[in-house]
């Protein structure tokens, strides 16, 4: 077996004269919990096909669970669970007649199992109503036990909590985080920073079609230089003019009595808060200082624009999000 889950070298995909992927270097070891993040137009959703053999690529070598996804795609496809942006069923279809009919894909799968599954997703009281009378929520629960059926050793999901709500949101982070606590790897794609820093265990930036930064969650958001939010508060009837700090004009009187101020040399404000505190026997009783928030990480990572890859044409995209509906039915 393959030391990596994914292995993946100069990677381009091409389609026609625009270049969705330039030269993507990936490798991912196998039960982790892995992010692609980047703004819409990136070439997450171009990757995730080049990697289970839906689209095939214009240069360079991808190694899925050590298989080529194109040329082994009957040993690989039983080993991957795939959750697209959108599954594209007929809506007047049941819960429960969508997922019989995909057990039968997967026929080594009992009845029990699907149902312990069905359960574990909590989809249950689902399984009678049709497509079109659920959700966003209960849809992506869905699609995620269709992708879990027969236990895949890759689980990927582009995009798996777009448009929901906190509950369903929370609900699909913790069938996630079941699946590597049993073994599995998984990638997901997304625009959420607090979903990838409360999920994975790595991260990969991907902007423009090649991988800018990748790192831990922590690690990424140590290496932006964003302001930090600090904090005091005083001991009852202190006067905080009496400090003279230097950066002073920038302090904010907040309602619950404490003292705060935003800046982007938070160590060196700090050191001088409490260096003038002790000359002055002024008597803190709380500080903190708060990492930079989710927003301001994300945006220094990946711009505040979408890219050019926003001006691909959208037939590009949807021809090719259609082509891998049926190469993975």
């Amino acid at each position: 077996m393959s030391e990596l889950a994914l292995d993946v070298h100069d990677l381009a995909v091409h389609y026609g004269k625009f270049e969705a992927l330039k030269s993507v270097d990936l490798s991912v070891a196998y039960g982790q919990i892995v992010g692609i993040l980047g703004p819409n137009g990136a070439g997450k959703s171009t990757l995730v096909d080049a990697l289970v053999g839906a689209h095939r690529k214009s240069a360079g070598t991808i190694r899925t669970l050590g298989c080529d996804p194109v040329k082994e795609a009957a040993a690989l496809r039983p080993r991957l669970g795939v959750v697209l942006q959108s599954a594209g069923f007929p809506p007047g279809l049941r819960v429960k007649d969508i997922v019989r009919s995909w057990r039968r894909y997967t026929p080594t799968v009992t009845v029990d199992e699907v149902n312990n599954l069905v359960r574990d997703v909590e989809i249950t009281r689902l399984m009678n109503r049709p497509l079109s009378s659920l959700s966003g929520g209960e849809l992506r629960r869905v699609d995620i036990t269709l992708a879990l059926v027969g236990s895949p050793e890759l689980l990927i999901l582009d995009e798996p909590t777009t448009g929901l709500d906190p509950t369903s949101r929370q609900r699909v982070w913790d069938v996630i985080v079941r699946q590597r606590d049993r073994g599995a790897t998984v990638l997901l794609t997304s625009h959420y920073l607090e979903e990838i820093e409360a999920l994975c265990d790595r991260v990969f930036v991907l902007r423009g079609g090649v991988i800018s930064t990748s790192g831990t969650p922590g690690e990424l958001a140590r290496s932006i230089p964003s302001p930090r939010r600090c904090s005091f508060r005083p001991a009852s009837g202190r006067n905080v003019s009496q400090l003279g700090l230097s950066f002073g004009e920038g302090l904010e009187s907040q309602s619950d009595g404490y003292w705060a101020w935003s800046t982007p040399t938070p160590a060196a404000d700090v050191r001088e808060l409490m260096e003038r505190a002790q000359r002055t026997g002024f008597e803190i009783e709380d500080l903190t200082v708060a990492p930079a928030t989710l927003q301001a990480v994300y945006s220094a990572l990946v711009g505040t624009d979408a890219d050019s890859h926003q001006a691909a044409p959208a037939r590009h995209h949807a021809e090719h999000s259609r082509q891998t509906e049926e190469k993975l039915s």
